[in-house]
């Protein structure tokens, strides 16, 4: 399905294929509040300073999906507010920034290097996954530009309590003074 508006309201997406054919879709600053994604197919697609609010993403195929890019003029980064996660397999995070959103029984096997977190809760198993702190590193961000974009892979205020913590590193500095853990994990703070 080609999306040809830029803002979406309330809608409803059901197993809808987003990908075309093998080609990347580039969403370049579209604004989705309040709609449902639900077992839709991401495969190609690219999120260029789009903004997210509201909205669910559940099941589905988001492994190949670039969740968080910048836009060429400006480097506006793609925003995903009070969104929230659900059974779904994320790989590809690049430069986003999530604000109150929640993860549950998601799949993630990536590293989170330029993604950003604040008040947000992951519930469920968390599996072999690091978070990068703000270290700059060229094969990651490609260029200085996108690094000073991005919020350096920051997480405040993130709540864990509810995870299970599994082959979960945090590396490069990356602040860990607000976020709470599992009552049985331990971190070497």
């Amino acid at each position: 399905m080609k999306l040809t508006d830029k803002h979406y309201y309330n809608q409803e997406f059901k197993k809808t294929p987003f990908y075309n054919g093998g080609l990347v879709v580039w969403w370049t600053k579209k604004i989705f509040e309040r709609c449902c994604f639900e077992g839709c197919d991401f495969t190609g697609v690219v999120a260029r300073g789009c903004y997210f609010n509201d909205c669910v993403f559940k099941r589905g195929k988001l492994q190949h999906f670039d969740i968080g890019s910048t836009t060429l003029v400006l480097h506006r980064k793609t925003v995903y507010h009070h969104c929230t996660f659900e059974r779904v397999k994320l790989r590809n995070f690049g430069i986003a920034d999530f604000y109150n959103c929640t993860f549950i029984n998601c799949d993630f096997q990536t590293a989170f290097i330029a993604a950003s977190f604040a008040h947000c809760n992951f519930i469920g198993e968390v599996a072999n996954c690091v978070f990068c702190g703000p270290q700059y590193n060229r094969y990651y961000y490609g260029n200085r530009l996108d690094y000073w974009a991005s919020n350096k892979g920051r997480l405040h205020d993130v709540d864990l309590t509810k995870a299970s913590l599994i082959d979960v590193d945090f590396r490069g500095g990356i602040d860990l003074s607000t976020t709470k853990f599992p009552t049985d994990y331990e971190t070497d703070r």
